[in-house]
């Protein structure tokens, strides 16, 4: 926890920089017909793309069918369409991208549960994924949606560099994991305490905060010390 409240001393400080100082560091794509049609077609039919693209791309669609892909395909032009009605797509997409780190930590920590509480958690929520091989399947398809957001935040946006505010969150979720995993396994088993039910709730408004900071964050910001390479998740962009 204390390590969350530090993030957001670093996020504090970079609230101060000023947009000027950092167009130096983007440009935005003037002309450039951006949408998630010409990236899917790039990243799912070409070769168009880096060899450790290449391989991730690989390694997803290798658990996934052609019916899981369409629906990820599916997923990704609803989204697009969404955003022409929003003031300001650039934020909303970045909240989408938010969600879909959340996602993954909650099913890989959903994976992580003893065999007999994933059972009875599964057998009183029938909306949950039935199985691990389900769960798998979902994660792999959440992990390729995001891939190509990133993508696609970074063609039309230039929202999508080395170190931005896409590692630091997902520093952040990594660093709320334990306390998520604690406090799953507590409640599934109900023993939490109102301890328990304090350090949660001081947990999601930290969560809350760094999440509202790094809405405000220019397109280009990069955090020293936050790359993707030093966070949970090979997906930064």
């Amino acid at each position: 926890m204390t390590t969350l409240f530090a993030v957001i001393g670093i996020l504090a400080v970079f609230s101060f920089i000023t947009l000027a100082s950092l167009v130096r560091k983007w440009k935005r794509i003037v002309g450039h017909a951006v949408s998630i049609e010409s990236i899917w077609q790039v990243w799912m039919e070409t070769s168009e793309i880096s060899e450790s693209q290449r391989n991730t791309r690989e390694s997803l669609l290798a658990k996934l069918d052609q019916l899981n892909r369409e629906s990820v395909h599916q997923s990704l032009l609803d989204f697009e369409a969404s955003l022409h009605g929003e003031k300001t797509p650039m934020i909303a997409l970045r909240r989408e991208l938010m969600d879909s780190v959340d996602r993954r930590l909650l099913n890989m920590e959903i994976l992580r549960l003893p065999e007999e509480v994933k059972t009875k958690l599964r057998a009183e929520n029938s909306e949950m994924m039935q199985s691990d091989a389900q769960a798998d399947i979902y994660i792999a398809a959440n992990d390729l949606r995001m891939l190509l957001l990133r993508e696609y935040a970074a063609q039309r946006f230039n929202d999508s560099i080395e170190g931005d505010w896409f590692d630091v969150y997902q520093k952040a979720s990594r660093l709320k994991q334990k306390g998520a995993r604690n406090f799953i396994q507590r409640t599934l088993a109900g023993n939490q305490s109102t301890v328990d039910d304090a350090r949660y709730q001081t947990m999601t408004l930290v969560d809350h905060e760094i999440r509202t900071r790094l809405l405000q964050m220019p397109a280009g910001a990069q955090f020293p010390g936050f790359t993707s390479d030093q966070t949970d998740s090979g997906n930064g962009g």
